[in-house]
C-alpha cells in the first residue's frame, strides 16, 4: 500500500496551525464539478497497462485567474478531451504554483500546496469543513527572495526508502535550483543552462531520481532526470526538435504503468492541449494529441490537483 503524501505537514507545518495571512476567502456560484473532491479522482486513476487500455485516463487541474478567483478543469483524455469545470471561490493572487495534494478525514478535505505571492514563498491550504462548498483559506511564509522565479514544482517521493519532498524553481537567470522541504525551505544544489525553458512539470518521483519535463522558447521538448544524490548534476535528453513552444505552463500526471498525461496552456490564445506521453526514450518517445479545448476561466497559473495517497508519477 503506498503511504500518504502530505506536502504541508511534511514540511512541518499542521493544517489547524497554518497562521492566516492576509488573505481574503470568499463565496463564489459552484460551478458543474466540484474542487472539493477534485484530488480525490487521483485514486481511481488506471496505473496499469490493461486499466488504461479499457478506462480512459483523467487529471484535476487547479487554476488562479487574475482577480485572484480559483477554479480548474476536471479533463478526461477522450478525443476530443471531456473538459468539465470546477466550482471557484476567492483564494489570493497566485505568481506560480507547485502541486496541491488533498488530504480528507471524517469531516474535512484540504488541499496543501506551495505558492508564490510577489517575491514570497507560501505554504497555502483550503480546507472544506463539514458539507461546506466554500473553503477557508490559510498560507504560512516560508521566505523570500523568490521574485526571479517563474515556475515552481515539486516531487513528493514516499512509495519506498529514500523518501523526499523537494522543490523545484526556474530562475531569470536560467539555473534550476533545487530545495530540501524540511520544515522550510533548504538548497539543495542547483543547475546552469536552462534559459531557454518556457515551462516546467515534473513526470517521474522514485527513490534515485526525480524528471521534469520541459518545453522551450524555440519549440523543443526534453527531459531533465535530476539524481537525488548532491551534487545535482542533471541528465539532459531531447525529446522532440519542434511543435512545443507556444505552451506557458504543463501539468503533468500519470497515466497507465509508465505514461503521462500532459496537459499544456497556451495562455495567448486561450487554449488547453492534451497528450498522452509514453515512457519517455528521448526521440523514440510516443506522444498522442487528444485535441485542445479553450479555457474560459481566465487563468494565469495552473497546477495538478492529486491525492495524498498518489498515484506516483512514473514517467521516465
Amino acid at each position: 500500500m503506498s503511504k500518504r503524501r502530505v506536502a504541508l505537514t511534511m514540511a512541518g507545518l499542521s493544517l489547524a496551525a497554518a497562521a492566516a495571512v492576509p488573505l481574503t476567502a470568499g463565496a463564489t456560484a459552484p460551478g458543474p464539478d466540484s474542487f472539493r473532491a477534485a484530488g480525490k479522482a487521483a485514486a481511481t486513476l488506471p496505473t496499469t497497462a490493461a486499466q488504461a487500455a479499457t478506462t480512459a485516463c483523467g487529471v484535476a487541474v487547479g487554476a488562479v485567474n487574475t482577480t485572484g478567483t480559483a477554479g480548474g478543469y476536471h479533463i478526461t483524455a477522450t478525443k476530443p478531451p471531456t473538459v468539465a469545470n470546477l466550482s471557484q471561490y476567492k483564494l489570493f493572487g497566485v505568481r506560480a504554483s507547485s502541486t496541491w495534494y488533498e488530504e480528507s478525514d471524517r469531516s474535512t478535505d484540504a488541499y496543501y500546496g506551495m505558492i508564490l505571492q510577489g517575491s514570497n514563498l507560501y505554504a497555502a491550504a483550503t480546507i472544506y469543513t463539514g458539507t461546506a462548498t466554500t473553503p477557508t483559506v490559510r498560507a504560512t511564509k516560508l521566505g523570500t527572495g523568490w521574485s526571479g522565479f517563474n515556475h515552481i514544482t515539486d516531487s513528493n517521493y514516499v512509495y519506498g526508502p529514500n523518501q523526499h519532498y523537494f522543490l523545484y524553481g526556474l530562475h531569470a537567470n536560467g539555473s534550476i535550483y533545487r530545495y530540501k522541504m524540511s520544515p522550510t525551505p533548504k538548497a539543495y544544489g542547483s543547475a546552469p543552462g536552462f534559459s531557454s525553458v518556457r515551462a516546467m512539470t515534473l513526470i517521474a518521483e522514485t527513490a534515485t531520481y526525480d524528471t521534469l519535463l520541459v518545453t522551450t522558447r524555440g519549440g523543443q521538448l526534453y527531459t531533465v532526470r535530476i539524481p537525488v544524490t548532491a551534487p545535482m548534476k542533471p541528465i539532459v535528453t531531447q525529446v522532440r526538435a519542434t511543435g512545443f513552444g507556444g505552451y506557458d505552463e504543463l501539468v503533468a500526471q500519470r497515466c497507465g504503468a509508465t505514461s503521462t498525461l500532459l496537459t499544456a496552456f497556451d495562455h495567448d490564445t486561450n487554449l488547453a492541449t492534451v497528450f498522452a506521453v509514453g515512457h519517455t526514450t528521448g526521440p523514440t518517445t510516443p506522444i498522442r494529441s487528444f485535441g485542445s479545448f479553450k479555457t474560459t476561466f481566465g487563468a494565469n497559473v495552473n497546477f495538478l490537483l492529486t491525492g495524498a495517497y498518489g498515484p506516483q508519477r512514473l514517467g521516465d
